[in-house]
């Protein structure tokens, strides 16, 4: 089990990568077999899906960044729970176009061997559905 210490200055470091847009640094804290998850209905799908393959994570990963802009988002609090560290973040995020919204969320790490193998993020999924068009 990796310590507190260790496993808060690499979500600190993923979270700075990410207000950058800086795919390859976020990407760095990701280990083998890495998995990723939006969790929503299926009225949001294919945002809402696990993705495991490197190649979809890859794809969610760019399109996550290219389409939000996280740079105005600030960690409230992280939570740690053996290798499992939970982030409660909160701001302004802008959507593609220019769209601001202030919201919160959760997000789940899951560590092993230091490296982050999953990340679960727990959103206000109505937004994001009238955000992107989904609903209205």
């Amino acid at each position: 089990m990796t310590d507190r210490e260790t496993l808060e200055g690499i979500i600190n470091k993923l979270y700075e990568a990410r207000a950058v847009n800086n795919i390859d640094a976020l990407m760095s804290h990701t280990g083998p077999g890495f998995s990723f998850c939006l969790v929503g209905s299926g009225k949001l799908a294919p945002m809402a899906q696990r993705v495991c393959e490197p190649a979809a994570v890859d794809t969610a990963m760019r399109g996550l960044v290219a389409d939000w802009d996280m740079s105005q988002i600030k960690t409230t609090r992280l939570y740690v729970d053996g290798d499992t560290v939970f982030a409660h973040r909160a701001g302004l995020i802008r959507y593609r176009g220019g769209r601001e919204i202030h919201t919160e969320y959760l997000d789940r790490f899951t560590f092993k061997d230091g490296k982050i193998i999953d990340l679960t993020e727990f959103v206000d999924t109505l937004m994001v559905a009238e955000t992107v068009g989904l609903v209205q």
